[in-house]
């Protein structure tokens, strides 16, 4: 996954950490074998997470990975909707792609009803109020 963003000043050996640290939660590395990667101390490796360019690069590379975690999800969602046994399964499946393409939303119809039961005179009264509050300013 490295990419040669030459936005970053970094080592090679700081772009190996970010992006196994950017997608860890699959790889579940170790702290030390990822510095030993990057062939650094763990104390280098935990300093370098406090480096913006650092941190901006693992980003970048966190949201490409969710990116293609992204397609991977709409394959499996398609397979459901397919393939599942159970017509709930697939129904809620159906629901959330309709959704997630803004093509299914929730609607409530609200009725409001206002009684007002002032005369036409009292209403009258009280826009001439509000002119001369107006007109105070």
């Amino acid at each position: 996954m490295s990419t040669k963003s030459k936005k970053y000043a970094l080592s090679e050996g700081q772009r190996i950490a970010a992006e196994i640290l950017a997608t860890n939660d699959i790889n579940k590395v170790p702290i030390a074998e990822i510095a030993e990667k990057a062939g650094v101390c763990t104390r280098t490796l935990f300093r370098w997470k406090q480096d913006p360019d650092f941190v901006a690069y693992k980003n970048e590379i966190a949201e490409l990975a969710m990116s293609d975690f992204l397609s991977e999800t709409y394959g499996f969602l398609r397979g459901i909707a397919r393939a599942s046994q159970s017509e709930k399964n697939r129904l809620k499946a159906i629901e959330l792609v309709l959704k997630n393409q803004g093509r299914l939303t929730d609607v409530q119809k609200i009725e409001a009803k206002v009684e007002d039961n002032r005369s036409n005179e009292a209403i009258e009264a009280e826009i001439d109020n509000l002119k001369k509050l107006l007109a105070e300013m």
